[in-house]
């Protein structure tokens, strides 16, 4: 079967191929995060042919699927198909690769988080554009992070939560020892800075501030980066502990709220949802980016209420962190 885009790209896909994953081979790069159907960053709109649900397109709402959207993680053409999808260029050359890495640094930031470093082979050649993600495998357990480090540096920092009888987090947090052995699989996902000359609202829950970490840093060393427009972080955790990372920046403007999603004694910072104390220091949005990374539920709730209240649908960029299965 061919796949057409709207910008005129073609490519063949075969099978149960998802969409997604035949545009990848075709080296066409769309947005896409979790590959599961649980975030809906894939979500596009089927404008000609016929496709089949090869997985659950859970984040997808009837209102959607009435109006022919679909998540190319999840479905495979049984026709030729139109779709209105757009191949990010900047992302042609990433190359995905399975490396060996061991364990450089472990540094516990808080009861629940941990922050590891990785060394790569000298020869690994990893690059990736910073807010992109990868995947790390101990044994046969698989689990994705963000890189909150950035691609100048020689090794690959990530922030970890500990999630309650996760097989993984025992690892994090009993077990790792200096120098393990891992394999990584990466750069993934398409969460990327791309609109560098518009003011930017940046929002994270827990360690979803890790890719704004790496993409703030990356601004912060960029020599041609001269910023024009004011940039303002939200960051959302429950507890204060949990306020890991410092920003300290010489050359760039930032913005910094701590939100709690509930009150506590003597907390000085904002107190709610990341996304309604953004709304509500911003009033005009139509020129704004936003930058969203963490929990599957802050996203959902946040793109419709930026939106609704005159975001381009076009430049809400997110990336959830979903169960992994």
């Amino acid at each position: 079967m061919l796949i057409n885009t709207t910008e005129g790209r073609q490519f063949d896909t075969q099978g149960d191929q998802s969409i997604l994953d035949a545009a990848l081979k075709s080296d066409l790069v769309f947005e896409y995060s979790c590959k599961n159907g649980q975030c809906g960053v894939c979500k596009t709109t089927l404008l000609k042919g016929d496709v089949v649900e090869l997985q659950g397109q859970l984040a997808l709402t009837d209102q959607e699927r009435s109006e022919s959207k679909i998540l190319t993680c999840c479905c495979a053409a049984v026709t030729d198909i139109e779709i209105d999808a757009v191949d990010l260029g900047a992302l042609h050359g990433i190359e995905i690769k399975t490396l060996p890495a061991r364990v450089s640094r472990v540094a516990y930031l808080s009861e629940n988080i941990v922050e590891v470093t990785l060394r790569l082979p000298p020869t690994a050649n990893f690059q990736f554009i910073e807010g992109q993600y990868l995947d790390v495998i101990w044994n046969s357990i698989r689990r994705s992070y963000s890189i909150a480090s950035i691609s100048s540096e020689k090794e690959i920092t990530l922030l970890i939560k500990r999630f309650e009888n996760g097989q993984m987090s025992d690892y994090w947090f009993n077990k790792i020892q200096t120098n393990d052995l891992l394999r990584i699989e990466g750069p993934k996902g398409t969460f990327f800075l791309r609109d560098a000359d518009k003011p930017l609202i940046f929002l994270a829950t827990g360690t979803g501030i890790a890719p704004i970490k790496s993409i703030l840093h990356r601004l912060e060393h960029d020599p041609d980066y001269q910023q024009a427009h004011p940039i303002a972080v939200y960051w959302g955790n429950r507890y204060p502990a949990e306020f890991v990372w410092q920003a300290d920046f010489h050359k760039l403007k930032v913005d910094f709220y701590h939100v709690l999603s509930k009150p506590v004694t003597d907390w000085a910072g904002e107190t709610g949802y990341v996304q309604d104390i953004a709304l509500s220091k911003h009033t005009n949005l139509n020129e704004c980016a936003v930058y969203a990374c963490g929990s599957n539920a802050m996203i959902q709730s946040a793109k419709p209420q930026f939106v609704s209240s005159g975001l381009p649908e076009n430049r809400f960029h997110s990336d959830a962190f979903v169960q992994s299965f």
